[in-house]
Order: structure tokens, then C-alpha cells, then sequence
């Protein structure tokens, strides 16, 4: 009981790194909640958890293969959420200028729906390089002292990891479903922010992964 204890506390010290810093996942659940509230939150960290849990689960046994399989496929996932990102991003910009000159938005995070807020979170997790990074590096000593104890030290971990995504992702989200009693222009601001969050998270994204294709070139030099 007290390994069980002591697992459940270093968890609880180390989960905020990957959990509670600004990523797409945490601006997603802003935006989403805009037009869900918590519930869209709610939605998202389901989306999250649906990837995250059997990834988590499969690294006790795979750990060092998956290591080797996210150098090679990092620059195609960093791709593919690049563009995610970008689209998300025009879908809020749209909503904004709509609202500003009067007219009911096309679609976009306004507009969302629940199964748009589930595939949200899995899509943002799945494709995300970065999550599945922390895992393997700053998240692996607690899978490594969880498979010492077993099915029990596995539920112990990850329980005391993932409420905070829940917590996290509904707290965002019920901020965003706020702001809707400040008004249009408020709104239409808080979309535009959020847009331009979600393209500075893509053009970090990009960059990192210029960077990673420049190498291989700079050696023809």
C-alpha cells in the first residue's frame, strides 16, 4: 500500500508538466467550450484518453520499439497536425469575422458538436508528437514504477494522472462557455485569440520539424 501511495504522489508531481501546459489540446478546449461548456471539455479529455490509455498501456511492453518507430514517423505526424491546426484555426478566424460584422457564423468551434469534441481530442493526441514524447522520456518512470506492482500499480498511476486532463480540459472549456454572456465583440475577440494561439502552435511545430529535415540536408553540403 504505501509503494501503491508513493507511486500515486510521484504521479501527482509530475503529470502537471504534460497536463496543464498550453498546448492545441488546452486552446482546443477553450474554443470548444465556447459553444459546449464544460461538457465539451468533458468530450475532448474523453477524446484524449481514448488514445492516450491504450498507448500507455502498450508502452509497459513495447517501450523501446515505440522509441524508434516515433523518430521515423515524426516528421509525417508533425505534418499532419500542422495542417489539423491550421484548419481549425481558419474555422475560428471565419467565426470571428462573421460575428464582427453582424452576420451568424458558418461553422467552426462555435458550432461544434459532441463527436466533433471527441475527435478533436483524439486527433490532437494521436498526431501530436510532442504528447507522445512525454511519455517516452519526462511520463516513463512512472510507467517503469508501475510495472513493479503490477495491474494495481498500473490503475494507481494512471487514474492519478488522468483526472487532471478531465479536470484541466473542462476548467478551459467552462471559461470559454463564459464568455459568451460579454457580448459579440468579446466573443469575436476570444475566437481570434484562440486562432492565433492554434497558428503559433503550428508554426512552432513546423519549425521544429524544418529543423529536423535541415539536418540530413546540411550534410550534402
Amino acid at each position: 500500500m504505501e509503494s501503491l501511495r508513493k507511486l500515486a504522489l510521484t504521479t501527482f508531481a509530475i503529470t502537471p508538466s504534460g497536463a496543464l501546459s498550453p498546448g492545441p489540446l488546452s486552446a482546443s478546449a477553450a474554443a470548444v467550450g465556447v459553444a459546449l461548456g464544460p461538457w465539451g471539455g468533458f468530450l475532448i479529455a474523453l477524446g484524449h484518453m481514448a488514445v492516450e490509455l491504450p498507448y500507455v498501456a502498450l508502452l509497459h511492453r513495447f517501450a523501446g520499439l515505440m522509441r524508434k518507430s516515433l523518430g521515423r514517423l515524426k516528421v509525417p505526424m508533425n505534418l499532419t497536425i500542422v495542417a489539423f491546426l491550421l484548419f481549425f484555426s481558419g474555422l475560428l478566424f471565419m467565426d470571428s469575422m462573421a460575428l464582427l460584422r453582424g452576420e451568424a457564423p458558418a461553422g467552426g468551434f462555435r458550432s461544434a458538436e459532441p463527436f466533433e469534441a471527441f475527435a478533436i481530442g483524439a486527433t490532437l493526441t494521436g498526431l501530436n508528437a510532442y504528447f507522445l514524447a512525454w511519455w517516452l522520456t519526462v511520463g516513463y518512470p512512472l510507467i517503469e514504477a508501475s510495472s513493479q506492482l503490477g495491474l494495481k500499480g498500473f490503475a494507481t498511476m494512471y487514474l492519478s494522472h488522468v483526472w487532471m486532463d478531465y479536470a484541466w480540459l473542462m476548467l478551459l472549456a467552462a471559461g470559454g462557455g463564459a464568455t459568451r454572456i460579454l457580448g459579440t465583440v468579446p466573443y469575436a475577440l476570444l475566437l481570434i485569440a484562440l486562432s492565433a494561439i492554434l497558428v503559433a502552435f503550428a508554426a512552432k511545430i513546423a519549425l521544429d520539424t524544418w529543423k529536423l529535415l535541415r539536418g540530413p540536408f546540411a550534410s550534402f553540403r
